[in-house]
């Protein structure tokens, strides 16, 4: 009797297994790749409310363009296109074959400095350059590894203030951080020991790693000081995130800067930059002068679709001290100057130009 109870059992299990995986067994190659890649974001993107983005909506709209026979490329495309609106630093896709797309937002000062030839970036640090040497600050000096030929530290001083510019946030892809950082930042700050002011250079830079921005903004304080909040998006529903965890800038380095600060920003400041100059902006010291910052901070989470696809998405929330969320617009600066493409051919750099004005401004007011 208990086995054939037991038989029983056994086919009503296989009958409701073939049921509930049916559906899913008969997905083509390029549904269930499609379904994968929509699944991933709804569960772990942080951002479809602050985007304006209904992920539902855009599976209802994509979703029927996707069967049996939707090719490799097409489908490439269709999620693409999915992904775009996003307007995230943060969100790629990549193929084994090695297409890539990225769902970065536009950058205002790329589209400017498209209009001339040539290398934008070498002719946008030529301009500074030669804007820093007609304000008698001495050549510059590098230090730290090279990443793609670009030593990671450029610095120079005149008589009254430094100058230090980093386009990278990291040491190298391998160790992030990096063995001889806080080495290679004592042998610069003992530079800028008895100066009166600092400029720090961020603008283009890719980002890396937040130990990098945390360890640096620490030698700019002599006491613990809260520089954002954090947390991670972790379900289905827009509100599903961890607790928000606070972290805190702690000092560091024997040589510190207590001076006011100039932090220069454009809207290719990103991730790690990002978060760099959302915790300057809590130091009462600090002036940022240029553009908002890019607003892509989160950590990247990967995740590889069936089909050997890699995706990369945003799932953290960074919060400012004042729980304001900066994503997609990036943090505000306090004064708003533009670089143009004439700037480029006057070799001036307003942004510098605007620094030193500024810095002249607070000694003359710290005097008083």
């Amino acid at each position: 009797m208990f086995k054939n109870i037991f038989s029983i059992i056994g086919i009503i299990i296989i009958l409701c297994s073939t049921s509930l995986f049916g559906q899913k067994q008969s997905l083509s190659k390029s549904e269930e790749v499609f379904e994968a890649f929509w699944t991933v974001f709804n569960e772990n993107y942080a951002f479809f409310e602050e985007k304006g983005v209904s992920w539902s909506k855009a599976y209802e709209k994509y979703r029927p363009l996707v069967s049996g026979t939707t090719g490799e490329d097409e489908l490439f495309r269709i999620v693409c296109e999915m992904i775009k609106p996003l307007n995230d630093g943060h969100v790629n896709l990549k193929s084994p074959s090695g297409k890539k797309f990225s769902a970065s937002r536009p950058s205002r000062i790329i589209e400017e400095f498209s209009k001339t030839e040539g290398s934008k970036k070498d002719l946008y640090y030529n301009m500074v350059d030669s804007t820093l040497y007609a304000n008698g600050f001495e050549p510059l000096k590098t230090i730290g590894t090279k990443f793609r030929g670009q030593p990671l530290f450029f610095y120079s001083k005149n008589e009254n203030y430094g100058y230090l510019r980093f386009s990278r946030s990291f040491v190298n892809l391998l160790y992030m951080k990096g063995l001889f950082t806080n080495f290679w930042l004592e042998k610069i700050f003992q530079e800028f020991n008895r100066k009166k002011g600092l400029i720090i250079d961020i603008m283009f830079n890719i980002g890396g790693d937040d130990k990098f921005s945390y360890n640096l903004a620490g030698r700019f304080t002599e006491k613990e000081f809260l520089g954002h909040y954090k947390q991670v998006k972790n379900g289905e529903a827009h509100d599903e995130f961890t607790d928000l965890k606070a972290h805190y800038v702690q000092p560091k380095g024997k040589t510190k800067f207590l001076q006011p600060i100039i932090l220069l920003t454009n809207d290719k400041t990103l991730s790690a930059a990002d978060v760099f100059t959302l915790i300057m902006n809590e130091l009462p010291k600090n002036t940022i002068i240029g553009e908002n910052s890019n607003g892509s901070f989160s950590d990247l989470y990967s995740k590889k679709l069936p089909n050997g696809w890699k995706v990369k998405l945003s799932n953290q929330r960074y919060l400012s001290a004042d729980k304001i969320n900066y994503e997609g617009v990036g943090v505000p600066v306090d004064i708003e100057v533009q670089n143009m493409l004439s700037d480029l051919e006057n070799m001036t750099d307003p942004l510098i130009v605007k620094a030193l004005q500024i810095l002249d401004e607070k000694i003359v007011s710290i005097s008083k």
